[in-house]
């Protein structure tokens, strides 16, 4: 049950009343002013918050020539997988899939059947070693395709943490570069290794050179924004109340101790200006008027 925010009387259910029944105050306009102080230094404070949300946001896509060269070449990777870097062909009974090493590739090869069919003849007593030669050059290349998805996805949520998400798109792109390297070693063994097999066959392709040369350019322009930083420039007095803010959530500042304004910025100087001259207008206008009555 609530309670009287005067007298503390505990209210009863019948007690619909907006005067308290014990000490007849308006339980409506108790501490009217105070709470209305307390909510419009809340209100100064969240606002902030948003504001540097918003321009963090917009710096993560149009604050400097760094941050267009990421928005630029960060699907650079994803779009050199569609580059073949090599084929390979699965002899089945009565039917010969054939598919190279690249997205289009492994798409078409799934919805097939034959990337299930390779998986289960890894394990094949008299061509097994072929198959898991395939295995581990197609697992290679979706660890690829994983990093330049991250890649963009680290891109394009900059705004989040801008320097967090730099941060990740620079180890993922590092990481794809590695991976691109691991993959052409791995597609150079299996086409080496099915040279003697009778149920596979394929070929090494340069397609991965291409992609290694992408992860380089978004590495390089990641790692200029990460070192760098992007310096978003806030306007007056919003920074200081983030800072307030998180101090008030944190218990260490009680919000009522604060001033109202929480932060005086020229904006709120002006406001405060117009506020004066409106209630000095109003005390010119009703002393004239007060004169005029006692003239009468």
């Amino acid at each position: 049950m609530s309670a009287c925010p005067k007298c503390g009387r505990k209210l009863r259910i019948f007690d619909i009343s907006q005067f308290c029944p014990a000490c007849g105050v308006n339980m409506r306009f108790v501490n009217f002013e105070e709470n209305f102080l307390r909510e419009a230094k809340l209100a100064e404070l969240s606002q902030a918050g948003l504001k540097v949300k918003l321009r963090n946001l917009k710096y993560s896509f149009m604050g400097s020539k760094w941050i267009t060269a990421k928005l630029v070449v960060m699907l650079l990777p994803l779009l050199s997988l569609l580059i073949p870097s090599g084929n390979f062909s699965v002899f089945m009974p009565f039917l010969t899939n054939e598919a190279h090493f690249g997205i289009l590739g492994f798409v078409n090869a799934f919805t097939n059947g034959t990337v299930m069919y390779v998986l289960g003849m890894t394990g094949s007593e008299l061509e097994g070693f072929a198959f898991a030669a395939l295995r581990n050059a197609v697992i290679g290349y979706v660890v690829i395709a994983l990093c330049a998805v991250f890649c963009v996805v680290f891109s394009l949520f900059g705004f989040a943490s801008i320097r967090n998400m730099q941060k990740g798109a620079t180890i993922f792109a590092g990481l794809g570069i590695v991976a691109s390297i691991a993959d052409m070693v791995l597609i150079a063994v299996f086409a080496n290794t099915v040279k003697e097999s009778l149920l596979v066959s394929g070929s090494f392709g340069f397609g991965l050179i291409v992609t290694v040369l992408m992860f380089g350019a978004v590495f390089f322009v990641n790692l200029m924004l990460w070192k760098n930083g992007i310096h978003p420039v806030y306007d007056e007095g919003v920074e200081e109340r983030v800072a307030i803010y998180k101090k008030v959530k944190a218990g260490e500042i009680n919000i009522d101790d604060l001033p109202q304004p929480v932060v005086e910025t020229e904006e709120t100087r002006k406001i405060d200006a117009a506020i004066a001259a409106e209630e000095a207008a109003f005390r010119q206008q009703f002393s004239m008027e007060a004169g005029k009555e006692d003239a009468q």
